[in-house]
């Protein structure tokens, strides 16, 4: 501390001596007050030692000062001026302490007064040299300024072009993916350009124009992904065809089934993706994604497949072939592996309620196009390849979650297509076998023809094995052909059932219907065909006979057959061959064409018939024409020993029972006006050779009434003139017990004719015999119309009309 600094903090003390008023005064005041102005002077003394030891701003003391002083610190300048006082006496006393001192100083400082002078001197000449140099210098300081200036904005500079070049190596690489069709890598780029890079430089102007460019920018990859995503659908249309049957020919290895292929061999395990490229469905959907726009992608993309699937659900050209229902399946196979493999690596771009309902669609249209196709198709071999065909597709589509339960139904329908094909088929097959055949019995020279025979068809006969050869059998050569085709028919229809997903039962249920079809509708109608149309002889019919009865036999053979095929057991329940009454039908054919060809025949003697209904003299012999139709008949029949006992006896019986008839038409032709007794005893000869030639016919037993009875109205008939026995036939028992078979009309039909009078005289009259005789008959045919009229309840004339029609 500096002696002044002593001086002040002592001058307190100092003052309290030297003002012996003040010590006085304050004695003189009492001890409070006296207090209180102690602690005023004490607080004076330290705002002074502040205000004096303060090197900085006094304010604040200040600020004291008048705040203790109410605004008027005339107190604290009472004690500044004690203190100014103190300090001058201080001041004082020490001048005069130091007094020879200060003189020593003034000497010593007026010696260096002229020293000052030479410094100044020197000065003057430093600050000179200074300020030429400092000349020098403030040039060079600007100039080092403006460098810094330079460098500053170098600096700026660099700063902008390192926070740009970012952006625009950014923006050019976005703009070269562009170029390079790298879309998705280019939308990433103006992603990060946009979010990040040109926030930086925004103040820019041509961050401004590169952010307005970027939204064309993305329009044009939308653009691109657009023109890629048409060009997959255009290529994935075109590649449908080679995905489906790349897929069906992977479903064949693992099938076994009888479908041809060429030899196209697409590997192991390939699916729809191994076949296309969805990459660019998968890049395209990415970008629409990114964009935001992944909507219109699906919409797009749903819109264009609809718009396929029409395409590819219309018929081919050539569907007239297996090769053509292949390509149309192949193209809706792989179209829809198409969308499941879509479906499976998208998201949301299908859904499987979408499909789903493609697919339904498609199946209707699908069945629509086969129907309307098959229809048109006439060949078996054709519709059984498509039907392989649909299987495999049903198989393979059914593999990737799609339901086809439609399709079998499908198949059920082809099914009854293939069945009508085929037995349209199977008829020509059968109309080129009758009409190769001789219609005679088969023969054959050696026990191996004898064996290829029995291998085909069922036939037993223990006589006929142990008989030397040749050997002959009782049917002719088509009853085996016939037997063969329809073994061949049942084969093929279980081929073509095989894969329907029907059990066992099913298919012997359907196998039988369609057999009992061919039976009694194809090969029933061929026969009743060649019967009705083809000139056959009564040997051919009769073999056609025999042969029906062969064919009816081996239906319990082929019925054997089918269960053997379809692994089905035979109970009550299933259902027989129709084929037995089938071959009764065209058995019957035969049988009655052999009797329209006999009646035909007998028609033609019975033209050359020649009788005088009124003779003067009766006959010693039968007719003439008579004898040549027996002749014929015995004949005809000798060579018909082939036929079952029972057909050859119904032929002789229907032979004998047409000749009855048409004798009784020959007696009662309106055209004959008169008949005497002895045309009825001539006609009586000829029914007696009739009643002779049907007892002895060796097919007939001895006492057959049947046969007694086919001639036994004419018998009558005739009787009843011979023997003039009215009054037993006109009494209701006795033309009961006699005249059984005569009906009353018939017999006045004659008697209206009749007339046994002798020739009248020159002039006109009768003898009185005749008189007498016509008389009585007149009396009978009066009664004889009386028992017309009662038994048929009309009138005379009414009787006469039905009799003589």
């Amino acid at each position: 501390m500096s002696e002044a600094d002593a001086a002040v903090a002592a001058t307190p003390a100092a003052g309290e001596d030297s003002d012996g008023g003040d010590v006085s005064d304050t004695n003189a005041v009492p001890g409070e007050a006296r207090r209180a102005s102690q602690h005023t002077m004490d607080k004076h003394g330290i705002l002074i030692n502040e205000l004096t030891s303060s090197d900085g701003q006094l304010v604040s003391t200040l600020r004291v000062v008048y705040e203790a002083e109410d605004g008027h610190p005339g107190q604290f300048a009472d004690s500044l001026t004690a203190y100014t006082k103190r300090m001058d006496t201080d001041i004082e006393r020490m001048c005069n302490k130091y007094y020879e001192s200060f003189i020593e100083s003034i000497e010593e400082l007026l010696t260096v007064r002229s020293s000052a002078s030479d410094l100044k001197e020197l000065i003057t000449d430093g600050n000179d040299r200074l300020l030429e140099s400092g000349h020098e210098l403030l040039k060079s300081t600007e100039d080092l300024v403006a460098k810094r200036l330079i460098q500053k904005n170098i600096l700026t500079a660099i700063e902008a072009l390192s926070a740009c070049l970012p952006v625009l190596r950014l923006y050019c690489k976005a703009i070269s993916q562009l170029k390079q069709e790298r879309y998705y890598p280019a939308l990433k780029s103006l992603h990060e350009l946009e979010r990040d890079q040109l926030p930086v430089v925004c103040r820019y102007t041509f961050a401004k124009m590169m952010r307005a460019r970027i939204p064309m920018l993305r329009l044009k990859v939308k653009q691109a992904a657009f023109v890629q995503l048409q060009d997959f659908l255009a290529n994935i249309r075109d590649r449908c065809r080679e995905i489906g049957e790349a897929a069906m020919m992977q479903s064949l290895k693992t099938q076994n089934m009888d479908v041809t292929y060429g030899d196209t061999d697409f590997g192991e395990d390939l699916c729809a993706s191994d076949q296309a490229d969805f990459s660019p469905l998968y890049r395209a959907l990415h970008i629409y994604t990114t964009l935001g726009v992944r909507d219109e992608a699906q919409k797009y993309y749903r819109e264009e497949r609809r718009k396929q699937a029409q395409l590819v659900l219309q018929p081919v050209a050539n569907m007239d072939t297996t090769n053509g229902y292949r390509d149309y399946l192949h193209q809706v196979a792989g179209f829809f592996l198409v969308e499941d493999t879509v479906l499976s690596t998208t998201a949301e771009l299908l859904s499987r309620q979408w499909v789903d309902d493609l697919w339904e669609s498609a199946l209707i249209k699908v069945a629509a196009v086969i129907q309307e196709q098959l229809s048109r198709c006439r060949t078996a071999t054709t519709i059984y390849g498509v039907k392989q065909l649909i299987v495999l597709f049903c198989q393979t589509l059914q593999g990737y979650g799609y339901s086809v339960a439609r399709l079998f139904d499908i198949l059920l329908q082809v099914k009854e297509r293939f069945v009508a094909v085929l037995q349209e088929a199977t008829g020509n097959e059968f109309r080129a076998i009758f009409a190769g055949d001789n219609y005679t019995p088969m023969q054959v020279t050696t026990e191996e023809e004898f064996l290829d025979v029995l291998a085909v068809y069922p036939y037993e006969d223990r006589v006929l094995q142990e008989a030397p050869f040749p050997r002959t059998f009782p049917f002719s050569r088509a009853v085996p052909e016939v037997f063969t085709r329809v073994e061949a028919f049942i084969k093929e229809f279980i081929k073509f059932v095989e894969g329907l997903d029907l059990s066992s039962t099913e298919i012997d249920e359907a196998v039988r219907k369609a057999a009992n079809a061919l039976l009694s509708k194809t090969l029933s109608g061929v026969v009743s065909e060649v019967i009705r149309k083809g000139n056959l002889g009564l040997p051919q019919l009769t073999q056609i006979s025999v042969n029906t009865t062969h064919l009816e036999r081996a239906c319990d053979r082929l019925q054997e057959h089918i269960s053997k095929l379809t692994h089905s057991i035979e109970d009550a329940t299933t259902t027989r061959l129709h084929g037995v009454s089938a071959f009764k039908e065209a058995r019957t054919a035969a049988e009655d064409k052999i009797f329209s060809v006999l009646q035909v025949q007998i028609d033609m003697f019975l033209e050359l018939a020649d009788y005088d209904w009124a003779p003067a003299m009766p006959m010693t012999d039968s007719s003439e024409y008579l004898f040549d139709l027996l002749a014929y008949l015995t004949t005809i029949f000798a060579s018909l020993t082939n036929l079952p006992i029972d057909v050859a006896r119904a032929a002789y019986f229907s032979t004998c029972k047409y000749i009855s008839g048409q004798l009784i038409g020959l007696i009662s032709n309106p055209q004959i006006k008169r008949i005497n007794l002895n045309g009825i005893k001539n006609f009586a000869l000829d029914i007696g050779t009739c009643e002779q030639y049907a007892e002895n016919c060796p097919l007939v037993r001895r006492g057959d009434e049947l046969f007694q009875g086919v001639f036994v109205q004419l018998r009558e008939l005739v009787d009843l003139f011979l023997h003039w026995d009215w009054e037993t036939f006109l009494g209701h028992q006795g033309r009961a017990e006699k005249y059984s078979h005569l009906k009353p009309h018939a017999a006045l039909r004659i008697l209206d004719k009749f007339d046994d009078s002798a020739a009248k005289s020159m002039f006109g009259f009768k003898s009185p015999e005749d008189k007498k005789k016509s008389k009585q008959t007149d009396s009978i045919h009066k009664r004889l119309k009386q028992l017309v009229a009662r038994n048929s309840g009309t009138d005379l004339g009414g009787q006469n009309g039905a009799s003589h029609a």
